[in-house]
């Protein structure tokens, strides 16, 4: 019988993402690995693919399947719906293979996503997989599954995109080996279409605020790609640690429209997020994007990352019209030395004329700020929540600063143990200290900040007027949840 490769996420959800595990949070598809899959198959090899996190299969579990189907190799994907999930998620994958390693597997495994590419001799010692695969991955997979499948002549050392240590079975006292790095996929459009007959729209669920109004139908739901990666250089930011620069590359309008056609058509979607870190960049683009969907007059509900500085009221009309019903903006802080030192680069506009042209034009939306950039104090962070509250946003994400490996703030990070800390939802959450302030400090900020905001009478009132009531009501029992935090007990 022919081998497979099994491709797998590991679930950690609890330990993740706390009490927001259920009823609040997305159940997202994990875009990287079905076009892993794809790409594989398309050279001839067999894939499982195991989205544990999707389906609610333990560590154990896993493991049974994996030694029931006796894979060439067991690809653990280190990787989520944004590019900071792979730090996250490296908390779970650390258990995971805790466990692998008591249980005695002979199965080789790698391990794979934007984390392990940045810290490949770390994860290998870590967990004491056999493998990391480095950048975007297709090729290597495949090369690797045949070396280990057929025992060819090709040695494993010339296989570009690897690291290894000298005896997995010893991870602390081996030699550390990385082979050459691989260019970058030059044109993405050769990427086979993630296979959605597997990936199935209906496992899946929106997040709450995507589907707000209509909060009974969050499934069936989809993530598009369109692009990867993002020119700009902001310092917080990982987004570009899987491709090793800074730069965006595109796939066609027309391969995105046929996807869409596709997830519409075939499997029912409304519920779509972009998964493009920056989607809205390209006016000429979006004129196409927009002109596509026009004519197909689409019932979608649709959400994307946009610049302040990229977008257009024009755009925005246009975009809203073919379904766009929530634009993320990453305002950050609402202090310009603050924008300043973080790099974020927007260049010189009135921030208040384009919040209130995306409001005019009936698009929602989801204010993205952080709290514990390096120079904030205090009254920084006020200003930011008070800038919250002024627009009354119908949604913000409040998150406070990590300090993620491949970032420049890794480097003000001392002694990380544990991944679990950079989980924000999760008991163990400890975000970066600043200048002035302790990392307990910014976190008790963040946490009531989000609570206070999500809980004004004027923001309720404007959910319910906008949404309707059992839109209010559902915000109302989220923000009766309380997070446990271990860092805020001591």
């Amino acid at each position: 019988m022919k081998r497979k490769i099994i491709l797998a996420t590991v679930n950690a959800k609890r330990d993740l993402y706390s009490i927001t595990s259920d009823e609040f949070s997305a159940v997202a598809p994990n875009v990287q690995m079905g076009l892993l899959a794809s790409f594989i198959k398309a050279q001839g090899l067999d894939v499982l693919m195991v989205e544990s996190d999707v389906d609610g299969i333990s560590y154990d579990g896993l493991m049974d399947i994996a030694q029931k189907e006796d894979p060439i190799f067991l690809g653990i994907i280190c990787s989520g719906a944004n590019p900071s999930s792979s730090t996250m998620v490296m908390a779970g994958v650390v258990d995971f293979f805790a466990r692998f390693h008591e249980r005695k597997l002979k199965i080789k495994t790698l391990i794979w996503g934007a984390h392990p590419t940045v810290l490949p001799e770390r994860t290998l010692r870590e967990t004491g997989a056999d493998f990391v695969v480095r950048g975007e991955g297709y090729q290597t997979m495949v090369d690797l599954a045949r070396h280990l499948d057929t025992n060819s002549s090709q040695r494993v050392d010339a296989i570009p995109g690897l690291s290894y240590l000298s005896d997995s079975s010893d991870p602390q006292k081996s030699v550390y080996i990385q082979t050459q790095d691989v260019a970058l996929v030059s044109d993405l459009n050769m990427l086979p279409p993630i296979d959605w007959d597997i990936m199935d729209p209906k496992r899946y669920r929106a997040h709450n605020w995507h589907a707000f109004g209509d909060l009974d139908h969050r499934s069936p739901y989809a993530i598009l790609w369109t692009s990867f990666g993002c020119p700009f250089k902001c310092n917080f930011c990982s987004i570009n640690n899987l491709f090793g620069k800074r730069v965006q590359r595109f796939r066609s309008i027309d391969n995105v429209i046929k996807e869409i056609d596709l997830l519409v058509n075939k499997y029912g979607v409304k519920h779509l997020k972009i998964l493009d870190e920056l989607f809205v960049v390209n006016p000429r683009r979006m004129e196409e994007f927009c002109d596509r969907l026009d004519e197909r007059r689409y019932d979608l509900n649709m959400w994307a990352y946009s610049r302040v500085d990229t977008i257009s009221r024009h755009l925005l009309r246009r975009l809203k019209k073919v379904g766009m019903n929530w634009i993320s903006y990453g305002f950050e802080s609402a202090t310009d030395e603050i924008l300043q030192v973080a790099e974020k680069g927007c260049r010189n506009l009135n921030v208040d004329d384009v919040i209130r042209m995306t409001q005019d034009e009936g698009v929602s939306i989801c204010a993205d700020v952080m709290f514990g950039l390096w120079d904030e104090d205090l009254d920084s962070l006020k200003r930011t929540y008070a800038f919250l509250v002024k627009y009354n946003f119908e949604w913000a994400n409040m998150y406070p600063v990590f300090g993620y490996p491949g970032t420049k703030l890794f480097d003000r990070v001392e002694g990380i143990s544990d991944w679990k800390s950079y989980a924000l939802y999760g008991y163990d959450c400890r975000p970066m200290a600043t200048k002035y302030l302790s990392a307990a400090q910014v976190l008790r900020f963040r946490d009531e900040a989000f609570i206070s905001y999500h809980s004004r009478p004027e923001y309720l009132g404007m959910i319910e007027k906008r949404f309707g009531n059992a839109t209010r009501e559902h915000i109302v029992r989220m923000t009766g949840k309380t997070l446990k935090r271990r860092i805020l007990e001591t």
